[in-house]
């Protein structure tokens, strides 16, 4: 895992969801590290997450209700 990055090692499986196959990778998306963690994806974007080995995750866009400013 990238211990240079404190951001992505706060990152739980909660907080991700896989790409669908169809979407693009990009920068700010993650693959799984092999020790049940994620890293930041470093290689190259504009790609179909299908079109890799490895699942890519992004974060979830569900927002918690703590998070959500009331008006």
């Amino acid at each position: 895992m990238n211990t240079a990055n404190p951001s992505a090692a706060a990152i739980a499986a909660e907080d991700l969801r896989p790409l669908k196959w169809n979407e693009r990778v990009q920068r700010g998306d993650f693959v799984a590290d092999g020790r049940q963690g994620f890293e930041p994806w470093e290689g190259p974007g504009g790609f179909r997450a299908d079109a890799f080995v490895k699942t890519i995750y992004r974060r979830s866009s569900r927002r918690s209700a703590a998070s959500v400013k009331s008006p």
